[in-house]
């Protein structure tokens, strides 16, 4: 019952993750869009940043938690290669949501700061919070490959 339960809320972490990456870099992307009202375009970017701040890194701190458990159940999962290459993408992935929610917290700041005279360092940041999304998406592929074709022999 308790893997069972750890599965399902490891799982749920998940979604929450894909979802809320998804959502968030849709709000930049719509933020950049033409005839978009500055006023619109701000409460975009701000949604971004709470989304990636509020739902994308709890998520995945809970995936990394429910993880965490799994392998302390079972230390004998350490030996598996694919997990090894999980765990890496899991890092990476990690890793780039901080980078993100830095980054998007960053663009609310400076248009809060210095508004339209940040034009350029938010487009900036804009571009490379795209490339931080395409980065995600790789990695997820990747995991979501080692956990079914690698994991399973197929």
């Amino acid at each position: 019952m308790l893997t069972s339960a750890l599965l399902f809320v490891h799982l749920v972490c998940f979604a929450a993750y894909l979802g809320a990456g998804f959502g968030q870099l849709r709000l930049l992307k719509r933020s950049t869009g033409e005839g978009v009202a500055p006023a619109t375009r701000d409460e975009l970017e701000r949604l971004c940043a709470g989304v990636v701040t509020k739902i994308e890194l709890p998520a995945i701190m809970g995936s990394v938690l429910t993880g965490v458990v799994f392998i302390a159940q079972n230390p004998a999962l350490m030996k598996m290669g694919w997990l090894h290459g999980k765990l890496t993408c899991v890092l990476g992935l990690l890793v780039l949501s901080h980078l993100e929610m830095f980054n998007a917290r960053k663009i609310v700041r400076a248009r809060t700061e210095r508004g339209d005279a940040a034009a350029d360092e938010i487009a900036s940041r804009k571009a490379r919070h795209g490339t931080f999304g395409t980065i995600g998406a790789a990695l997820v592929v990747v995991l979501l490959v080692l956990v079914t074709f690698v994991r399973l022999g197929g």
